[in-house]
């Protein structure tokens, strides 16, 4: 896939999370005691993270990555119906940080194997 296709696809991505999580009054069904909407926040930075993984250099990954939940979560605060939450931010970021390891590990294997 070609660069700009990718870098499209990113951005892309960022504005659907920022439709996603800037949507007045959406409503997540949620399951006892676990909050399914942190699992769709994890989801979506998941994504992000595979997007961002193969174009950016690790501490842009992390600057843009976290930069859009930040500002994902903070919109919260100024649409009707909707509310800030850290642990949204920090489902987030653990998205883009398990996306990033699988990634890297990947990574670091398909190099280990080809020196041998």
């Amino acid at each position: 896939m070609k660069k700009n296709t990718k870098v499209l696809l990113l951005i892309f991505w960022i504005i659907v999370i920022f439709i996603l999580t800037g949507y007045p009054k959406l409503k997540v069904p949620t399951i006892e005691y676990i909050g399914l909407d942190k699992l769709f926040h994890f989801a979506i930075f998941f994504i992000l993270g595979i997007f961002e993984y193969r174009l950016l250099k690790t501490y842009l990954f992390f600057a843009i990555g976290c930069s859009v939940a930040l500002l994902a979560e903070f919109q919260q605060i100024l649409i009707p119906g909707r509310g800030f939450e850290l642990l949204d931010i920090g489902f987030g970021i653990l998205g883009l940080l398990v996306s990033y390891m699988i990634f890297h590990s990947r990574s670091a294997i398909r190099n280990a194997i080809s020196k041998t």
